[in-house]
């Protein structure tokens, strides 16, 4: 059998606003992993660049 080793350890935190912190970090990072919906894409349309940023061709 595999042994389990313990890198490291998470401390609790000790006041509500930490505590609040963390959920909405752990909230932050969950919405980062899922992919957009259908409706998402649709709004997000691809756009033309605006003119300062495209650099002069001739």
């Amino acid at each position: 059998m595999k042994s389990l080793t313990q890198a490291g350890f998470i401390s609790l935190p000790k006041s509500k606003r930490q505590c609040k912190l963390y959920q909405q970090l752990g909230t932050f990072a969950q919405s980062l992993n899922q992919l957009p919906d259908a409706q998402a894409v649709l709004k997000d349309r691809a756009k033309s660049a605006p003119v300062y940023q495209v650099p002069m061709v001739f």
